[in-house]
């Protein structure tokens, strides 16, 4: 019996050896309950290994389905020192979640390698020339080094001017293609590829892509663990003007403040999350390009950000 998974879900399966996606039909038939079986979908989404899906997996057969949603879940009564981050990332990830309130998995398998990835097309496109910002190093919170020391700061250069570093999808008709090209993923790969982060690309309020709250709440996780995060801001959703990077995220009281910087005016500014979901301005100086547009999300290998 075949049980239904999420577009999330196989998306990340697709990911996964065969000997793990096969391993992964057998933990769906063996789950004793849909709430286990919805579980296990939730963690693959997040992207947890195979090992560590499989140990969750093991862990939760054991539990009734109170025991499950009460270990995998954080109610109102949440210990005061979560932070935000946490509390959105349990919301999405019930793996991470029931480790936050003390549970314990135990992978005892090894991580199956990885299936061969296609030699990158070779381009003249600027690559770490515009990406020097995930190598450079932060000196603090008001200044962030040059990418590439040493190296001519690149000429402002629009979003859409990026050339793809892999052949783009084939087209389809309708909304579905409201996503676009995927312009950074092949190059941020390669550029952060011993860290073992993968990387996904998509529009933000176009149809098929993400809703700039969800669009946040997805780089909240990642600022978390020091991982910046790629952007295109423009006037309209599906125009992509400029390229910036979400640096941190500030969290004071009920209110959240996000750092942008653009690498090629050297601009580092805060900008209130309630004025970023207004969608209104930004307060970088060309006021042309008031809303973010599209998003670059790192996925771990090994662990959900």
């Amino acid at each position: 019996m075949s049980h239904p998974v999420s577009d999330e879900t196989q998306d990340h399966l697709q990911q996964w050896p065969a000997r793990a996606r096969k391993l992964f039909g057998e933990l769906m038939e063996d789950a004793g309950s849909d709430l286990q079986r919805e579980f296990i979908q939730r963690a693959v989404a997040a992207a947890h290994t195979p090992a560590e899906v499989h140990a969750f997996a093991d862990a939760l057969r054991g539990m009734s389905d109170e025991e499950a949603y009460a270990s995998c879940t954080l109610h109102d009564d949440a210990p005061d020192d979560y932070t935000v981050s946490q509390l959105l990332r349990a919301e999405a990830d019930p793996l991470f979640a029931f480790e936050l309130k003390g549970g314990t998995i135990e992978p005892n398998e090894e991580e199956p390698a990885p299936e061969p990835v296609p030699e990158p097309v070779k381009s003249d496109a600027p690559r770490l020339d515009a990406l020097g910002f995930v190598l450079a190093k932060k000196k603090s919170s008001d200044s962030f080094e040059a990418p590439l020391s040493g190296a001519p700061r690149p000429k402002s250069l629009d979003w859409n001017d990026l050339p793809s570093a892999k052949p783009p999808p084939p087209k389809k008709e309708g909304p579905a293609s409201a996503g676009g090209t995927r312009f950074l993923e092949g190059l941020l790969a390669e550029a952060t590829s011993a860290l073992r982060i993968s990387w996904k690309e998509q529009d933000i309020d176009s149809p098929g892509g993400l809703s700039l709250a969800d669009a946040l709440a997805s780089a909240a996780g990642a600022l978390s663990r020091g991982i910046p995060v790629p952007c295109a801001i423009g006037p309209n959703p599906g125009d992509h003007r400029r390229f910036v990077v979400l640096m941190q995220l500030n969290t004071s009281g009920q209110s959240r403040a996000w750092q942008l910087y653009d690498p090629f005016t050297a601009e580092l500014v805060w900008a209130n999350e309630g004025d970023l979901l207004m969608k209104r301005e930004l307060p970088f100086a060309n006021k042309v390009n008031r809303r973010l547009t599209r998003i670059v999300l790192p996925q771990s290998l090994r662990a959900a950000f």
